[in-house]
């Protein structure tokens, strides 16, 4: 593949990291002349002729090439400014924005030498009996889960602290008859072309985005999810977000730790009041009908918009969705990501809310538009956000980190034990049901 890459830096020494993608993915700029693609710490590929606006072509090592394709079509055009250095830690603050106009800050300082060529093993036997299926295990699970996959089959899990590259995936899912996975895991046609006596995709989350569907279905693998269990954790973290945004629970606390409190004050922190107000959901749900239970308790009235009405067992009115977007004093998001949903909360909608309103999401981060939520909390179109989740993951923008008015958590809306633990076991339950030749509890296809 080649193309024109328009870049301009200064000629630094070492190599910088400018970007991590959702699929790990890194680029690197080697004193402005070199383009170094790296997928989770190991390089894949580089480009050279990166100086000014020329023309150059990608040099792939191992069968990267399809992985560097997407994300270098997406960032096409980059630029970045003068890099300021952090003496005390040696990392390098630098900016790059995508052709969307998208400006992101990355914090990363790697020596050449520092860049891996080769990956250890990471992939280890755990009861190593070829009488049992084999299944092959990203992550490590809660023990329950990992004990109940045990029993019925020899476990070849991920042990490292790291997530597997794509490489390393094709190259242990040859002879495994099932696959637990996470939803950072890409499970693409390409991955399942290589996995001959694959039989079911077990995926430990509600989502299933990650997994070609089609391909799967193709091949007759059944892929299954873990809903219901994470409702509740899901919906606790919600309304987390939703006191912590309307009460200025962070800043406050920053404030405290930071010696700052002199004694109480009567314009300290000023928040917004819960009770009384409309809380919208969008995406009446499993999750966002817990979420709107919850909020009986506060007298709130709750207001909703989805494909259809829903009979519910609490007072609710369904509204239009340009209604719910004017009306709602909190805006709850909990609903899947799709084509029809991403950046359903675009610059209309967030002009279109109240200035006072605060916007929630726990559910999927494109389905806000992130620039154009930066551009709101800034210029005051809205009050506040909570949010879990991110367009490009884990990559939270340096913009949205720098707002005040913006509660930002590491995507951990099911991140209690006892949710852990029971997508776990649902996970492995769907599993073992499908190599028993038996009703998975939970199978999408």
């Amino acid at each position: 593949m080649s193309g024109i890459v328009f870049f301009k830096t200064q000629d630094l020494d070492g190599i910088r990291k400018f970007y991590t993608g959702t699929l790990g993915l890194s680029l690197y700029l080697d004193q402005g002349k070199c383009l170094i693609f790296a997928h989770n710490g190991f390089l894949i590929g580089f480009y050279l002729g990166l100086e000014s606006q020329t023309q150059g072509t990608i040099t792939f090592l191992y069968d990267s090439k399809s992985l560097v394709d997407a994300a270098y079509e997406r960032f096409r055009s980059i630029s970045t400014t003068e890099p300021c250095v952090n003496a005390l830690f040696g990392i390098y603050h630098f900016w790059a924005s995508d052709p969307e106009g998208r400006v992101l800050e990355f914090q990363y300082f790697l020596k050449p030498e520092e860049i891996q060529t080769d990956s250890n093993e990471i992939v280890e036997i755990l009861n190593e009996d070829s009488s049992k299926p084999k299944l092959l295990l990203t992550r490590l699970l809660p023990q329950k889960a990992m004990d109940k996959l045990q029993e019925v089959f020899e476990l070849h899990a991920n042990t490292s602290d790291r997530a597997m590259q794509i490489r390393e995936l094709n190259e242990h899912i040859a002879g495994k008859d099932a696959l637990v996975c996470l939803l950072n895991d890409r499970i693409d046609a390409e991955l399942i072309a290589a996995a001959d006596k694959l039989k079911v995709i077990a995926n430990y989350a509600v989502g299933y985005n990650n997994i070609d569907l089609e391909a799967a279905k193709a091949r007759n693998i059944a892929v299954c999810n873990t809903p219901g269990v994470l409702t509740e954790s899901t919906a606790d973290l919600a309304w987390a977000l939703i006191m912590a945004t309307a009460r200025r629970i962070p800043e406050s606390d920053k404030f405290s730790r930071e010696g700052k409190f002199l004694g109480w004050e009567p314009l300290l922190f000023l928040g917004k009041d819960i009770h009384h107000k409309t809380l919208g959901i969008l995406g009446m749900g499993r999750i966002g009908q817990a979420v709107a239970r919850r909020a009986i308790g506060f007298g709130m009235d709750i207001i909703y918009h989805g494909p259809s009405t829903k009979e519910l067992d609490f007072p609710a009115q369904y509204v239009e969705f340009d209604t719910l977007i004017r009306e709602a004093d909190i805006l709850s998001l909990h609903l899947p990501l799709t084509p029809e949903t991403r950046h359903m909360i675009g610059e209309k909608e967030l002009r279109a809310m109240k200035p006072g309103a605060i916007l929630i999401n726990t559910a999927r981060g494109a389905i806000v538009d992130e620039k154009m939520l930066i551009k709101a909390l800034r210029e005051g179109w809205i009050w506040a956000a909570g949010l879990d989740v991110y367009e490009e993951e884990p990559e939270i923008p340096a913009e949205l980190k720098e707002l005040p008015n913006v509660l930002v958590l590491p995507h951990i809306g099911s991140a209690s034990l006892e949710t852990r633990e029971a997508m776990g076991m649902l996970a492995a339950r769907n599993a073992i049901a499908i190599i028993d030749g038996k009703q998975a509890p939970a199978r999408v296809v």
